[in-house]
């Protein structure tokens, strides 16, 4: 740029200074910095900051470099003003950033001025405001997105004086249409999103319509109703609503649809209609007086006449407000079908005369018909099957003629899908003004999930109903709350009443054998208070015949209805019981028998052992050893199958004493380490805890899993062998490393005689009786036993005792 002669020593120093001060500014700001000659042709330097790409040498093309080509008419558009008016540039444009790309910013530039006043630089910083431009530019799709669709509702909704909006479930208002907010005077951004109190509701109000949704939302059907609600410009008026669900796509409520409309004036004009309806009445009564004087004098018929002529013009404004009635009934009806619609109900309309028969789409759909096919009323019966085809054609002649009640459900087979539905279809006589023709007009709704599901509990409860009868077992139920005891006539047997007899609670529970009557009430009322399940064996003293006959029961609790119920069947085992009992008699008879010349072997082996310690053959102790071992064995069956005999005839006897629990532990585990050393048991450090129990029951109980983890794992592995204190309860517990136990066989592992079979098990011997045994000993202690295994690693059983 030339400047004058005599100004060239001042340029130069302004120039030098400004220089400084650009230095000074890029070192202190994080924008971009740049210097421009004073007609913006020369970009003498900018630092770009990664932005835009640095100039460390002045150019010329620096326009092209950097300012997106969209925008340089505005750019130099504003340079040209900033120049001419010797202003401050300031503008927000699109740049090309240093990686090429399109970016934004805010630019601004101050000239400098010599003492003349020309300008001899500009000094100017550019912002990135790429990310905030950008923001403001997905907010303003944003909005308009949102403005677009809400001119779409508008756009739909706007031709109805209806108010119609859409509820979420939490009661607010996700939409209201223009016609809503000019009856609250709101405008949709401080009404849509709010509740209905906040919109202006009474508590009753509003506390009614959440009741409503509610009821909506529960049985996905409409609601109907008229209220009172002040308008924010005609006062307090009166309107007719429809609620109906809006269904998302798996069948759940997602949203509630309404519409409303102002009836008032047509509530005000059935009002004035009824009151016109009794002067008309009036007038016709005051006519019959006139005509009857209108035979005395010509006078006082023309007064009549007159009075005629006054009567036929209010005959007329009388007409004149009923048609207009009928248009606002008229008008309540279409929003009503548009409810209808809404609820995905399909519709209908026939002519009592012509007998056409228009449908909607979704009625069509329901009888697998396309949109876009025309059906009659025979081609929709023809879809339902024949044994249910003549019950609805009666019921439909029958309404659409007679007036009769027509609400039926019935199944259609689609016509083009094959497709079984379940409908419920309910219907409406409606009579024409002119009285030339009825309308009959309904509305049919897909129940096909409800009717299936009702049939497949219908069929169980049949099957299960056929299974009882069958077995023969008797069914009861008893009610929580009064104790009422339900009965079916095969109970009734068991306890030896009459089919046609009351049996209450109390009279069954006496009839059980006093042995058993307490145990059985007692585990009926852990029912009721624990939920726990029932499963006993017991036998019942007939009440007339006194026959003593011998059932299981099996009872849990179950609700229903609201109420809760115990229910259970009763089975009668009174063969296999004394099959039972002759075979228990039998095995405790041999044991016994057997035991008394077992224990005068053991004592005459053990003296024979006493006497030949000394002897010089080695071979005899320690063949009597190993005979007195197996007498042991011998004996230890023996017993258990006198304790079976003993437990099943309720003759075996728990000698409750206080003792210490890790004593007994270590004593059976000594005891075991004395019959032979063939695995390495390890007693974890032990709980004091003293517990009253049968100590030498309980003895035999972990003797018995000390003897199965023996049995069952490798000579040489490790067993172990714990006792604690869990929440006031002494548990004890033997692990092994053994088999394991597969999980079929779990549920059965303590029950009579059961034993797991495979390869390795069938080389052991046993009868299954231990651990029944050890399980009927720990539950007469009111305790537990329960075991936790994994194939391939071994087993831990564990039993807990009351301390």
């Amino acid at each position: 740029m030339t400047k004058p002669a005599d100004n060239s020593n001042s340029t130069a120093q302004t120039v030098a200074t400004n220089d400084e001060r650009f230095r000074a500014l890029i070192t202190a700001t994080n924008d971009v910095i740049y210097s421009l000659s004073a007609d913006w042709s020369v970009m003498r330097e900018l630092d770009g900051r990664g932005f835009l790409k640095d100039t460390h040498e002045p150019i010329t093309g620096w326009k092209a470099q950097n300012v997106y080509p969209a925008d340089m008419e505005k750019v130099n558009a504003a340079i040209d003003e900033a120049i001419r008016e010797k202003k401050i540039f300031q503008l927000e444009h699109r740049v090309l950033r240093a990686d090429g790309t399109p970016g934004w910013t805010f630019s601004r530039a101050v000239p400098i001025l010599n003492d003349k006043g020309d300008i001899i630089e500009w000094f100017g910083s550019a912002s990135d405001i790429t990310e905030r431009k950008q923001a403001e530019e997905a907010l303003q799709e944003a909005r308009e997105r949102s403005e677009q669709q809400k001119r779409v509702y508008e756009t739909i909704t706007s031709n109805t004086p209806d108010l119609m909006y859409v509820f979420g479930l939490d009661y607010t208002f996700t939409y209201a249409n223009k016609a809503l907010l000019t009856m609250w005077g709101k405008t949709w951004d401080n009404a849509v999103g709010k509740g209905l109190r906040e919109n202006g509701y009474e508590e009753w109000h509003a506390a009614m319509h959440e009741r409503e949704i509610d009821q909506v939302r529960a049985t996905k059907g409409p609601v109907r109703g008229e209220v009172s609600f002040p308008h924010a410009t005609l006062g307090r008026r009166v309107y007719d609503y429809i609620l109906t669900p809006v269904l998302n796509e798996q069948g759940e409520v997602e949203a509630v649809a309404g519409t409303t409309r102002d009836i008032t004036e047509r509530k005000q004009w059935e009002e004035k209609l009824a009151q016109s309806s009794e002067e008309l009445q009036a007038i016709n009564e005051e006519m019959a007086a006139t005509n009857e004087e209108m035979a005395a004098t010509n006078e006082e018929q023309a007064a009549s006449n007159e009075e005629l002529i006054v009567t036929n013009e209010e005959l007329a404004f009388v007409n004149q407000q009923l048609r207009a009635a009928q248009q606002k009934i008229e008008e309540s009806e279409t929003a009503l079908r548009l409810a209808i619609e809404a609820a995905n109900f399909g519709t209908w309309f026939i002519h009592s005369v012509t007998r056409e028969f228009i449908t909607d789409a979704r009625l069509k759909e329901l009888f697998g018909y396309y949109p876009d096919e025309e059906i009659s009323i025979e081609q929709a019966l023809a879809q339902i099957p024949e044994e249910y085809r003549g019950f609805v054609a009666t019921k439909l002649e029958n309404a659409i003629y007679r007036n009769g009640d027509y609400d039926v459900t019935y199944p259609v087979i689609g016509l083009h899908d094959n497709r079984l539905r379940w409908l419920r279809a309910i219907g409406n006589l409606k009579a024409d003004p002119s009285g030339a023709f009825s309308a009959f007009t309904g509305v049919v709704m897909d129940i096909t999930e409800q009717t299936l599901a009702a049939q497949a509990i219908s069929h169980a409860e049949e099957s299960l109903r056929m299974a009882i009868d069958a077995a023969g077992l008797g069914t009861y139920h008893i009610n929580a709350t009064d104790r009422i005891f339900v009965s079916s006539p095969r109970l009734k047997e068991f306890f030896g009443f009459r089919p046609d007899e009351e049996v209450p609670y109390d009279a069954a529970i006496n009839q059980i054998h006093p042995d058993y009557r307490q145990q059985a009430a007692d585990l009926v009322e852990a029912a009721f208070t624990m939920g726990t399940r029932f499963d006993m064996e017991y036998p019942i003293i007939g009440h007339h015949d006194n026959k003593i006959r011998w059932v299981r029961g099996i009872g849990e609790m179950q609700h229903s209805d609201g109420k809760d119920y115990f229910t259970g069947v009763l089975h009668e085992i009174t063969e296999q019981k004394q099959d039972e009992l002759r075979k228990n008699d039998f095995i405790g008879m041999v044991s016994h028998e057997l035991k008394t010349p077992l224990t005068s072997l053991s004592a005459i082996l053990q003296v024979l052992n006493l006497k030949l310690k000394k002897a010089e053959d080695a071979f005899v102790p320690g063949a009597l050893e190993k005979a007195n071992i197996q007498v042991r064995k011998m004996s230890n069956m023996i017993n258990g199958f006198l304790n079976i005999s003993r437990l099943e005839s309720g003759k075996i006897l728990i000698d409750k004493q206080p003792f210490i629990i890790g004593d007994l532990v270590k004593e059976i585990i000594e005891e075991n380490n004395l019959t032979g050393l063939t695995h390495i048991i390890e007693l974890q450090p032990c709980d004091k805890m003293v517990t009253n129990a049968d100590r030498d029951k309980i003895g035999s109980v972990l003797s018995n899993l000390l003897s199965n983890a023996v049995k069952y794992s490798p000579k040489g592995s490790h067993i172990k062998v714990n006792c604690q204190k869990q929440e006031g309860q002494a548990v004890i517990s033997v692990s092994d490393e053994g088999l394991g136990i597969r999980p079929e066989d779990q549920p059965n592992i303590f029950n009579r005689y059961y034993r797991v079979q495979n390869n390795y098990t069938k080389h052991i011997a046993g009868f299954g009786i231990g651990l029944y045994l050890s399980a009927e000993i720990i539950q007469r202690h009111n305790g537990k036993i329960w075991l936790k295994s994994e194939p391939g690693k071994g087993s831990t059983f564990y039993f807990s005792l009351p301390i």
